[in-house]
C-alpha cells in the first residue's frame, strides 16, 4: 500500500463516477467531482497554512456537509484528522486538545464558544481555528473567506500504510479519554471489508443520521458506499419521520442505524404506510445489542436487520450477521467475522482459547487493528498482546462460530450507541461537596439499550436532590453521559475488603425496577 492515501478511494471513485451524486444533505446535492474538489481546496489551504504531514487537525463539527470535505481534505494533505464528539464540554475538550496538540481546530459558529475557551486559555501555544458560518470571532479564521482562493486540484499526499490517518478519542476505565491511532491501512481495509460484506455497488443509496465523528459512520457507512460510488443521504439529526421520508423519497437500498433509531422508527404511527413504499436491500445495526423485541418488530416490516459488533480500536467493524438470504441471522448474536482476514478468539485470563459456549474475553486480530493509543504506550501494551487486541468485552462463541457479547470487562455502559465509562462520571461526582460514596452502573432500557444510574451515599448532615445531582453533571460533562436516574442509599455495597462493588448494586436496582 506504499503511496496510497486513504483519500485515494474518493479520488478513484471521482474518476469512475465524476457526475454521479455522491452526497445528499438536507436536499442539497454534490457530485463526486464536487466533493473531491471541495476536499482538494481544503488540502491546498492546509498546505498554505503550513500544516505538515502527520500534524493533527481537530474537527469539532456537527452533522454538516462540510464535515465530509474536511475529513478528506485533512487526509489528502497527509495530516491526521481528529473528529470529536460535539457534545463534549470544556473540561473534556481541554484534556483532548492538550493530549493531541492539534495545529488547527475547525468548528461552526453555533459551536465556537467551547473551543474558543481552549484557544484563549492556550495563549501563544494555541492552535489556529477556522469557523464555518462565522468569522466574527477575533481569534478565528472565516472558512468561507479562507476557502475562496484555494485550488480545486490536489493529489493526495503519498503515505506509508502504517502512517496515521486519524485519531479517534474513546474513554477508558481510568476516566481519561484515549486517542485511538488508526492508520491509512486500518481504515482502507476496513472500509473495503464493509463494502465487500454488503456487496455494495454504485447503484446503492443509504440513508443515515449517525453522528459523523463516530467510527461507525466513517467506515461502515461513508467508506462502504463511497468505495464503490454509492450515494449517501445524510440527515443533520435523527428524526424518525424524516428518516422514513428520506428512505421513500430517495428509493434507498440500505439503512444504517443503532437500536434506538430502529425503535423510534418502528414506533412511528405512520410506519406501516411508509413501509409499503420502502424497499431496502439491507439494514445494519451496531454499537449496542439490539433488544430482540425491536429486532423482530423491524424484521416484520422491513428487510431483516443484520446486527454486528465493532470497536473504535478495530476501525471499527469486526463481526456481522450475514446479509438477508446470504446466511443465518441469529438473534442476540453479533455474527461472524466480516472477512477471513479478521480473526477472533474467546480467551481466558491467561490468553488461552476457551470452548464453545464458555464465556471469556473477545480477542481480535487483523489489518484493521489500531496502531495503539496516542501517547499511551502502557495502555497499548495492556490490550495488544502478541498481535491480538483484547477488547475487554466478555462473550462466547456457539458451535457455528457466531459471537454473543454478554458483558463488558471494564463496566462500560452503552446508551443509544454512545460509550459511557462509569469512572469518569464517578470522578466528577466525588467533587460534589455532599457526596460521600458513588457508583455508576448501567441498567437495561428498551429504547437506549442501557441507561446510567448514579447510586449515591451522602455525607452525614448533607442533603441533595436527584435534580441537583443531574444538573451538576449536565454542567460538566456531555449530556449523553449524564445519569438518567439517581438512587440515594445510606451505604453502598462493599466487598469483604471494603471495596465498592457493582454486582450487588445491579441486582438491587434490577429488583427495584
Amino acid at each position: 500500500m506504499r503511496g496510497i492515501n486513504l483519500a485515494t478511494y474518493l479520488e478513484q471513485t471521482t474518476t469512475a463516477h465524476p457526475d454521479k451524486i455522491g452526497l445528499i444533505f438536507d436536499d442539497r446535492k454534490w457530485t463526486f467531482q464536487q466533493i473531491n474538489e471541495n476536499a482538494s481546496r481544503i488540502a491546498s489551504g492546509l498546505v498554505e497554512l503550513g500544516i505538515k504531514k502527520g500534524e493533527r487537525v481537530t474537527l469539532f463539527l456537527p452533522n454538516v456537509p462540510e464535515f465530509f470535505f474536511w475529513f478528506f481534505g485533512v487526509v489528502k494533505a497527509g495530516a491526521v484528522v481528529n473528529p470529536l464528539n460535539v457534545m463534549l464540554k470544556q473540561r473534556e475538550l481541554d484534556y483532548i486538545v492538550d493530549d493531541c496538540t492539534p495545529r488547527l481546530i475547525v468548528t461552526t459558529a453555533d459551536l465556537v464558544s467551547e473551543p474558543l475557551k481552549i484557544i484563549e486559555k492556550a495563549g501563544d501555544k494555541a492552535p489556529k481555528m477556522i469557523v464555518i458560518g462565522g468569522g466574527q470571532e477575533e481569534k478565528a479564521i472565516s472558512y468561507e473567506k479562507w476557502i475562496e482562493g484555494a485550488k480545486p486540484d490536489f493529489d493526495a499526499v503519498p503515505v506509508e500504510k502504517e502512517d496515521l490517518a486519524a485519531i479517534l478519542y474513546t474513554s477508558g476505565t481510568t476516566g481519561k479519554p484515549k486517542g485511538v491511532m488508526l492508520t491509512h491501512n486500518n481504515l482502507w481495509t476496513n472500509g473495503r471489508h464493509c463494502a465487500d460484506w454488503a456487496e455494495t455497488t454504485y447503484k446503492d443509496t443509504t440513508v443515515c443520521a449517525l453522528p459523523l465523528f463516530h467510527s461507525y459512520a466513517l467506515t461502515h457507512v461513508m467508506a462502504e458506499l463511497w468505495f464503490v460510488g454509492g450515494t449517501l443521504v445524510w440527515l443533520g439529526r435523527f428524526d424518525p419521520e424524516a428518516c422514513l421520508q428520506a428512505l421513500a423519497k430517495h428509493e434507498a437500498t440500505a439503512f444504517h442505524g443503532v437500536a434506538t433509531m430502529y425503535y423510534a422508527i418502528i414506533s412511528h404511527p405512520k410506519v406501516d404506510e411508509y413501509a409499503a413504499k420502502i424497499h431496502l436491500r439491507y439494514c445494519v445495526t451496531g454499537a449496542a445489542v439490539t433488544p430482540e423485541p425491536i429486532l423482530m418488530a423491524w424484521n416484520q416490516k422491513f428487510t431483516p436487520l443484520s446486527e454486528g459488533y465493532g470497536t473504535t480500536e478495530a476501525a471499527p467493524v469486526v463481526l456481522m450477521n450475514p446479509l438477508s438470504g446470504k446466511g443465518v441471522q441469529k438473534a442476540n448474536s453479533c455474527g461472524v467475522p466480516i472477512v477471513p482476514e479478521i480473526e477472533i478468539a474467546i480467551v481466558d485470563e491467561n490468553g488461552k482459547r476457551v470452548g464453545p459456549h464458555e464465556v471469556g474475553e473477545l480477542a481480535i486480530r487483523g489489518p484493521n487493528i489500531m496502531k495503539g493509543y496516542w501517547n499511551k504506550p502502557e495502555a497499548t501494551a495492556s490490550v495488544i498482546k502478541n498481535g491480538w487486541f483484547h477488547s475487554g468485552d466478555m462473550g462466547y462463541l456457539d458451535e457455528d462460530g457466531y459471537c454473543y457479547i454478554k458483558d463488558r470487562k471494564n463496566d462500560m455502559i452503552i446508551t443509544g450507541g454512545f460509550n459511557i465509562y462509569p469512572k469518569e462520571i464517578e470522578d466528577l461526582l466525588y467533587t460534589h461537596p455532599a457526596i460521600a460514596e458513588v457508583q455508576v452502573v448501567g441498567i437495561p432500557d428498551l429504547a437506549k439499550g442501557e441507561i446510567a444510574v448514579a447510586c449515591i451515599a451522602l455525607k452525614a448532615g448533607e442533603s441533595a436532590t436527584e435534580e441537583e445531582i443531574i444538573q451538576f453533571c449536565r454542567n460538566n460533562i456531555a449530556n449523553y453521559k449524564v445519569p438518567k436516574r439517581v438512587h440515594f442509599m445510606k451505604e453502598l455495597p462493599k466487598t469483604v475488603t471494603g471495596k465498592l462493588e457493582k454486582v450487588s448494586l445491579r441486582a438491587l436496582l434490577k429488583d427495584n425496577a
